[in-house]
């Protein structure tokens, strides 16, 4: 296991200590459970604690993400409204993804926290924490939140709980540790109830949607050895809201045998968004990053330009490279 970084340093909690200015909670594009657990929980705190906190993305929050406390405050823009005294960015390794918003939110004073636990991370901020023993960002937060002694409502228990919750695929995953467990069982007793944020994330689906979730997963395919399985999608295959209310790309991982599984969705503009999964056999992150990419050695994620056919014939030879090496 990686070795982890000091928790909550020195730089981060003088920072956040006390109200000094006006605070901007960043977003990057597709924002995830994680991201917006961590965003939401984190600022919500550091509101109650009197910093004038504002939140903001270049996408809006998913659909299956919106019962999120606080996330009717999220904007979306395209221009940032800086500049801010401090900027806040979690679960995010490169600031490429913030769509540029993180430069125009910036002035020359502007301090801006980097807290994410991918080991891809570029340490772009003022202050760096950047932990990759992490199950989540949004158990690093929480790790913030009480070593700056800020409240945690229901509300903010809420918010790094679905962060957690799905960062670790429901405690699924090989990163649900045991800190992981014990952060999320000090989440309910601060409020957060797994229940519904089970229901609201896994079983509030709109009427139609398992018909049209069987129609794409008849386009399943999977390897001759059996150790691969992908879904390539053209573009225009589904509404954009399905996409993101749906882990697509857990269906191919979960077939018996099956090392590596991927979703490949094309876009209209020519490029192809590849999600990578993994087993524990191979670092996918190490592939995500011969496209650009980058993530976790079993979750990560790239785009790739060219046809739908092109990607995914280059993604499965570099995915087949990669379990050649590993025999």
């Amino acid at each position: 296991m990686a070795e982890r970084e000091p928790a909550v340093p020195a730089e981060l909690q003088a920072l956040l200590a006390r109200p000094a200015g006006d605070v901007l909670l960043l977003g990057h594009v597709n924002p995830d459970g994680d991201q917006l657990g961590s965003l939401l929980g984190l600022g919500l705190a550091l509101g109650q604690a009197g910093w004038p906190v504002t939140f903001a993305g270049p996408d809006p929050v998913p659909e299956p993400l919106r019962f999120l406390p606080g996330s009717t405050l999220f904007q979306q823009w395209t221009t940032a409204s800086g500049p801010f005294h401090l900027v806040v960015v979690c679960d995010c390794p490169d600031p490429v993804r913030t769509g540029g918003l993180l430069e125009g939110a910036c002035g020359p004073a502007t301090q801006v926290v980097n807290i994410d636990h991918h080991p891809d991370n570029k340490r772009y901020g003022t202050a760096n924490w950047v932990d990759v023993g992490a199950s989540a960002t949004g158990e690093m937060v929480y790790e913030l939140i009480e070593a700056l002694g800020l409240k945690v409502s229901p509300e903010v228990a809420t918010n790094l709980f679905t962060a957690v919750h799905t960062d670790t695929g429901s405690f699924r995953y090989s990163n649900t540790s045991v800190k992981a467990l014990r952060t999320a069982a000090e989440l309910v007793a601060r409020g957060a109830d797994p229940a519904r944020v089970a229901t609201q994330l896994y079983e509030a689906r709109p009427v139609g949607s398992l018909a049209l979730l069987g129609q794409l997963l008849q386009q399943v395919q999977v390897s001759a050895d059996g150790r691969v399985a992908w879904l390539a999608l053209p573009a225009g295959s589904a509404p954009e809201a399905f996409l993101e209310a749906e882990d697509l790309v857990s269906y191919p991982r979960s077939i018996r045998g099956v090392k590596v599984g991927i979703l490949l969705k094309a876009k209209a503009d020519g490029r192809v968004k590849v999600s990578l999964r993994a087993k524990g056999e191979v670092a996918v992150n190490a592939i995500a990053a011969r496209f650009g990419g980058g993530g976790h050695a079993n979750a990560a994620g790239c785009t790739v330009q060219g046809s739908l056919e092109a990607a995914t014939a280059r993604v499965l030879g570099a995915v087949f490279e990669a379990l050649e090496q590993r025999d």
